[in-house]
Order: C-alpha cells, then sequence, then structure tokens
C-alpha cells in the first residue's frame, strides 16, 4: 500500500530503516515491543503493516480474485496459465493453494501482533485512538478469515450446522515457530462466528472518515471504516443465509449511517485512474507505479489485451441463451473489448486497464454490491414480491439498461423471480471482481456451460459440494503441523 515504502519484510517491521539490507535487520519476533511500539507513530505503521498481508499478490491484490471467478464459468484461462485451476483438478502440492495460504495467515498473524503490540503499550495512546487501531486490525483479521474459509472449506450450508472442517482460527500472536500455534481446524461456524465477531467489535471503533492525513480520502478508501465493515458483515450474513441481517447491514450503509455512497454516472465509472476514491468505492486494495503485484500476479496484466492477455471472457457470459438478464444494448458490454491481431476473435474485459504501471484498484467492496445484497436480502425475506428489493435492484441495473424497461412489482410473478433477477444483476454488474463461484456455491448451484481455456470445449457440470470445489490444504502444512490439520476430502 503506498503509506508502506519498504518491501515486504520490511513492512513487517514498523520503524525500520528502508535503507537498511535484508540481512541487516533483525527478525520481527526478536524486536522488543517497547522498539517495534515505542511511539503513536509507530503503532500506528504497525497497523498499517496489516493491510498490506491483504495485498499481497497472491491474494486480494490480485490473483484471488481471479481464482474466485475462474472457478465459475465467465471467464477463460486462454494461456493455460493457472494450470488445473478452472478444471477443479488441483493437486495438494499446489503452489495456487500455498500461495493463498500462506498470504492470508500472513495478514492474520501481522493483525494478531499489531493488536498485542497496541495492548501492552496502549497508554502511549488515548484510548479512543487504541480502540479504532484495534478495530482495524480485526477488520484485517476478517477480511483475511473471511476468504480463506471461503477457498479452503466448503460453503457454510454444506452442512445443516456448518460444522464441517474450516481453517485454523489464529486469534493470538505467537512467535516463529511457537508450538501453540499449531492448530486444528475449526468448523466453518466457528469460522463465521469469529469473522462476524471480529467485524461487530471494528464496526463500534472505526471511523466514519479518517482525517489529519495529506490524502485523507485515501486513507478513507483503503483502510477499515464503519461503512466498510457493515458492507462486508452484509456480505458474510449474506453468504450465511442470514438474510435479515444482511439486509440490515447493508441498509446502515445505503441510508447513509456511515458516510455518502452512490454509484457514478458512467457503468466504468469507479474504474480506471482517478476513479478509485469516488462515493462508489467503499473499499478497496489499492496499487501504484510503485507499490504493485508484479507482472505475473497483476489484475491488469491478466485480464488486459494489452498486457499477458491470459484471462478472457466466456462465450457463456456474452450469449443471452446463457446470461439473459445481460441485455444486448446493456451499456455494460461497452466495457468489453476485441484484442488486436491474433486476438481479435476474443474478448476482454476493461475494468483493469493499467498495464504499464499495474496501478489498478482490486475491488473488494462497491457501492453497487452492498445494494444488491440488500436487493437479495429484502426479497428473499419478504412474503411477496418486494416494492423496495425492486428499487435497490432498479439503482444498479437503471445505470445500464438502454431499450429495456425499468422493473417494477409487475414484472415479476413471484419473489423467486425477483431473486433470480437480482443474481443475475450479480453476475453482471460484479463480473470480473471475484465473486461469481462463490454466489453460485452459497445458493446451492451447479456450474453449467463452462468452457474450457480454448474456448470450444464444455467442461463438465460442476455440482455443488463437489470435493475439489475448494482448495487442498496445502501439504506442506499439513506435514509441518504433524498432521494436525487434516486434508480436505478428494486431495489425501
Amino acid at each position: 500500500m503506498r503509506y508502506i515504502l519498504c518491501g515486504l519484510l520490511l513492512m513487517t517491521i514498523a520503524g525500520s530503516s528502508c535503507h537498511k539490507k535484508v540481512l541487516d535487520i533483525e527478525p520481527k519476533d526478536l524486536l522488543s515491543s517497547d522498539l517495534a511500539f515505542s511511539t503513536p507513530e509507530k503503532i500506528e505503521a504497525a497497523t498499517i503493516a496489516a493491510y498490506d498481508g491483504l495485498q499481497n499478490a497472491g491474494f486480494l491484490s490480485g490473483r484471488a480474485l481471479i481464482y474466485v471467478d475462474l472457478l465459475a464459468e465467465d471467464i477463460l484461462d486462454r494461456n493455460g496459465f493457472f494450470t488445473d485451476l478452472p478444471r477443479y483438478n488441483l493437486l495438494a502440492n499446489s503452489g495456487i493453494a500455498a500461495n493463498v495460504w500462506t498470504a492470508g495467515y500472513n495478514a492474520i498473524a501481522k493483525a494478531n501482533r499489531a493488536i498485542a503490540g497496541i495492548t501492552a503499550n496502549s497508554s502511549k495512546l488515548t484510548p479512543a485512538k487504541a480502540s479504532a487501531l484495534i478495530a482495524e486490525c480485526k477488520f484485517v483479521r476478517a477480511v483475511a478469515n473471511f476468504y480463506l474459509v471461503n477457498f479452503f472449506a466448503q460453503p457454510y450450508n454444506f452442512t445443516a450446522d456448518a460444522s464441517h472442517a474450516g481453517i485454523p482460527l489464529i486469534t493470538e500472536s505467537f512467535t516463529f515457530n511457537d508450538p501453540g500455534a499449531n492448530k486444528p481446524r475449526a468448523s466453518v461456524g466457528e469460522i463465521y462466528t469469529s469473522v462476524i465477531s471480529d467485524l461487530t467489535v471494528a464496526l463500534a471503533d472505526l471511523p466514519v472518515t479518517y482525517s489529519g492525513y495529506p490524502d485523507n480520502v485515501y486513507h478513507t478508501k483503503t483502510r477499515g471504516t464503519k461503512a466498510a465493515a457493515s458492507s462486508l458483515l452484509s456480505r458474510v450474513y449474506l453468504y450465511k443465509g442470514d438474510y435479515a441481517n444482511a439486509g440490515k447491514y447493508a441498509l446502515d450503509v445505503i441510508k447513509g449511517t456511515y458516510g455518502s455512497f452512490a454509484l457514478n454516472a458512467a457503468v466504468n465509472g469507479a474504474f480506471g485512474a482517478g476513479n478509485y476514491q469516488t462515493n462508489e468505492t467503499v473499499w478497496s486494495i489499492p496499487n501504484n507505479v510503485d507499490d504493485n503485484p508484479n507482472t505475473n500476479n497483476a489484475l491488469p496484466q491478466h485480464y488486459s489485451p494489452a498486457g499477458k492477455a491470459d484471462l478472457m471472457i466466456s462465450p457463456t457470459f456474452l450469449n443471452i441463451a446463457t446470461n439473459k438478464y445481460f441485455a444486448a444494448d446493456d451499456k455494460r458490454r461497452t466495457l468489453i473489448i476485441s484484442g488486436t491481431g491474433a486476438l481479435s476473435s476474443l474478448s476482454f474485459t476493461t475494468k483493469y486497464t493499467e498495464v504499464a504501471t499495474r496501478g489498478d484498484w482490486a475491488p473488494i467492496i462497491r457501492y453497487a454490491e452492498v445494494l444488491l445484497n440488500y436487493a437479495e436480502a429484502q426479497a428473499r425475506t419478504a412474503s411477496g414480491v418486494d416494492a423496495d428489493a425492486v428499487a435497490k435492484l432498479n439503482i444498479v441495473r437503471d445505470r445500464a439498461r438502454a431499450s429495456e424497461p425499468a422493473y417494477t412489482t409487475g414484472s415479476f410473478a413471484n419473489k423467486d423471480e425477483l431473486i433470480a433477477a437480482v443474481l443475475g444483476e450479480r453476475r453482471i454488474e460484479l463480473a470480473f471482481e471475484g465473486h461469481r463461484f462463490w454466489d453460485l456455491m452459497r445458493v446451492k448451484a451447479s456450474v453449467t456451460n463452462k468452457f474450457d481455456g480454448d474456448g470450444v470445449s464444455l467442461l463438465p457440470t460442476q455440482p455443488f459440494g463437489a470435493q475439489k470445489n475448494i482448495f487442498p490444504i496445502p501439504q506442506l502444512e499439513i506435514d509441518k503441523s504433524k498432521k494436525v490439520l487434516q486434508q480436505n476430502p478428494g486431495y489425501e
């Protein structure tokens, strides 16, 4: 992130000089907390370093969003760059799975370390500042746990009580190789409970906006805020199937409890240089020319025909027969372009275009999602076709529709038709942002009409609950744990 100016190792060491060689730096575990948390500035730097764990190139700054979409049907890995992931055939020693696991738990470790340091040195801060910084750390920890549990465990509703295996729940700060950190897998239900607890605490103590910085809006869009916590709570509850709470936390953002949010006029108004800090952005992972994923990890490198062009849009997404809510004159079709030369017959998205700088921000939470979260939750909890759900759906759809009429309650014969329209709108509006596969899984749907990387061969239907819908626990982690960790079925 922009406010961290050293490399990844340096970022874990609050207050270290950017001019030291790596070998000159004492490992973080050996640093005295009196040094690492000796001033308010260093304490805040340690907090910000936790976000850098999320920004890892193999995690939320790029690859993790791609993985979620590659498991679904709307993009194709035309170069085979992502090996067997799109075919649901990773191996237990997969580097893809290992990188996600390592990055996620690195972010959690940084958050836990900062919480311990802030708690031990709270006298150096005002009580309000200490609570706010701890809230940021819990926000980071919740984000990491939420993504990890969805990558490495079956969806919440896979079992009636979510008692199936999740991931290890680490809430303490451990030193390197501490045997106490060798935890077994908690249940998915326990992980969701922890995520909700962390976000609820964070919501109480996070600011609405950040002030006192040269770039306040930047901090507000890239650090935890009340709106970000409430929006993520809405998503977590949606995945859990608790639609009453999903609607509540989305509505709190929509009605302006935590600041002002609105869709930009243009369908691409939240993307591209100059647009990341608008009112449509709730929370993003920032990148810039000096701090971004490398060429093999950046979103624009994979998605843009001017980059590596690994990821093309599937005919399934473009065809109204297999994506029936995507009208032929939908304005979002203007965000789809053809490549040039040998790529002229292929389609690509223009959501990520900053190929030279790799400066596209990763759009983790946009206001459009919050509106659709509320629309779906309200539609599901109502007894009939809910007018407010239709209204919020229209806010998103109306920006993009051309000749199609706006929805009314009369557009839907029953609530199920409305829910289907909301899910169809999510597919289009949030395309290529890391939502599609998990949206299918949370409603127990199968992946159909999925093309192989050649764009010609159709892959078999992938049903809900299939063993390889989720990643393997990295074999190295299982070996290091001396079998405390248990592998996911199908990867033994």
